[in-house]
């Protein structure tokens, strides 16, 4: 390859190095720098108490190792702000001198032989990781590294204490996979938008306390109470929570106001006024973690906390289905649970939460939106429009009327449509007029075939399409239309009788037969009626 070849190459990018080394305080025998003990303070402002480890995944996660959390811990510790509480199993974290008299000498330790790695000190089986806590000048320090109208509470001082704290570590990890930069997935809120320990006062000098409480709206989660508990709690004791819960949420306050809230009502929400950021369409969501068991048990834990607690996640309006929403929410907690192994494993984000009404498991946002239940009920209620649709159109195929195949929906007035069996009425009327309209000009043509009206020389029958107009065939006898009859009667005329035919015309009637339509009836008059007038 020439030189101007190698000219036009790329310089490859050197491969970006890990931090491994930080600029130690001399200040500090351990060397923990103060952004380093401000995050550490923060953590422990927010949850008391913590590992190392949770310490160092939440408060410096890009650190290679958690030595660096420790050596702070140990550098705060020196200047009374942190504690060692004791360790995750139970033991006490240092032997105690008054419960093992006074302390021997030490043996010497053998010289280690040149060349050979010094060994890292190694905590006996079974200690557990040391729990770290505030001293009261600690939780005063942790206060300036939190938002100002931030409680922090108390420094929870039992804790930790010969019981290794598995509840607390339990809650530190839930918060730890939600927020630490080192969790699968993006994390979810800062530490600084967390509070454990949240009291929600009830009546009756009662308290709920909220295990964490999450509050995150630039990472879409407004609002989420967190319940961490472990298996060995009883279903019972876990739906009591909710059932405490759902009475918070309705107490009220009065604010004539309305400050900060668009309602028009005297008494508002207290939950709104303590968490205002919060969703419009529900009450706050509650998610429940879960831990201490296999999958197994811990499906079965969920199912049986789903039936305790039924009633309060609900469609608000459930027990009126037939005239209720099925998405009306309003009323309703959201609750949703999971594993808390999943979610260290795979993060927040992952498919790892049921929520209560749903059917499978499903992210957090579409839980939160219930996502899965809202689809399943709209593809029912779909089915079932569409379902009821056909059944109508099935239906009202079969009313199409015999005559003029029109359905029930296109008759203004659908009493008049027909039942599919039978023409619907118009027609009815339509071929009772054809009828009565051809059996009125089979009248007409008979009348036709006899004479006119003697007075007016009209139809026999009446002037067509007249009121007086014969529907029927006239007598024999008749000789006038209804209408000149009617006018005789009225005139006080006696009965038509019709020229006697004189004797000329009897001459030439023999010769041939007369034009005279009334021929007959002039003879049949004479022979009924020998002596008359002439008319």
């Amino acid at each position: 390859m020439s030189q101007d070849e190698n000219d036009q190459q790329p310089a490859e990018q050197p491969a970006p190095k890990h931090r491994v080394h930080f600029v130690r305080a001399k200040a500090y025998p351990n060397g923990s720098t103060s952004p380093l003990r401000h995050s550490i303070l923060q953590v422990l402002g927010v949850l008391k108490v913590a590992t190392v480890k949770q310490t160092w995944l939440l408060a410096q996660p890009d650190h290679e190792h958690p030595n660096t959390v420790a050596g702070g811990l140990r550098d705060l510790m020196k200047n009374k702000l942190t504690e060692q509480r004791g360790t995750t199993s139970g033991l006490p974290s240092k032997p105690d001198p008054a419960a093992t008299g006074p302390a021997a000498a030490p043996e010497p330790k053998p010289a280690r032989p040149k060349g050979t790695p010094k060994r890292k000190p190694m905590r006996p089986a079974g200690a557990g990781a040391v729990i770290w806590g505030l001293t009261d000048l600690g939780l005063d320090a942790a206060k300036s590294t939190l938002p100002t109208s931030r409680k922090i509470g108390d420094r929870a001082r039992s804790v930790g204490r010969a019981t290794g704290a598995p509840h607390a570590m339990a809650v530190n990890d839930t918060i730890v996979a939600f927020t630490s930069p080192a969790t699968p997935g993006e994390p979810v809120g800062t530490i600084a938008d967390w509070v454990t320990e949240a009291p929600h006062p009830l009546p009756g000098e009662r308290t709920q306390f909220a295990d964490a409480v999450l509050t995150a709206p630039a990472d879409g989660i407004p609002l989420l109470l967190v319940e961490v508990d472990l298996h060995n709690e009883t279903p019972e004791f876990i739906a009591a929570k909710f059932d405490r819960y759902a009475e918070y949420f309705t107490l009220t306050y009065k604010d004539p106001t309305h400050e900060g809230h668009p309602s028009n009502a005297d008494r508002l929400p207290t939950w709104r006024r303590r968490y205002p950021t919060a969703g419009p369409d529900s009450l706050p969501p509650i998610a429940l973690v879960l831990t201490g068991a296999g999958p197994r048990g811990l499906n079965n834990l969920i199912d049986k906390v789903k039936d305790l607690t039924r009633k309060h996640w609900r469609p608000t309006s459930l027990d009126r289905w037939s005239h209720s929403d099925p998405f009306d929410f309003t009323g309703s907690i959201p609750i949703l649970a999971c594993h808390l192994d999943k979610l260290t494993a795979q993060g927040p984000h992952a498919e790892i939460w049921w929520r209560f009404g749903g059917q499978t498991w499903q992210t957090l946002d579409d839980a939160l939106a219930h996502t899965e239940y809202r689809a399943r009920v709209q593809a029912r209620l779909d089915t079932e429009a569409q379902d009821a649709h056909e059944a109508k159109e099935q239906r009202l195929e079969a009313t199409r009327c015999p005559d003029c195949n029109r359905r029930q929906d296109e008759f203004d007035d659908q009493r008049s449509a027909s039942d599919g069996t039978k023409p619907c009425w118009h027609c009815r009327q339509k071929a009772a007029a054809d009828a009565a309209e051809k059996k009125q000009q089979a009248v007409r043509d008979a009348h036709a075939k006899r004479w006119p009206c003697w007075t007016c020389k009209g139809p026999l029958g009446g002037a067509f399409d007249s009121v007086l107009e014969l529907t029927e065939e006239a007598p024999a006898e008749a000789l006038e239309c209804p209408s000149c009859e009617i006018d005789r009667r009225n005139n006080g005329l006696g009965r038509l009788l019709l020229p006697k035919p004189t004797f000329s015309e009897r001459r030439q009637a023999r010769k041939q037969t007369p034009d005279d339509p009334w021929w007959e009836m002039r003879l049949l008059h004479a022979e009924q009626w020998p002596v008359r007038s002439s008319n």
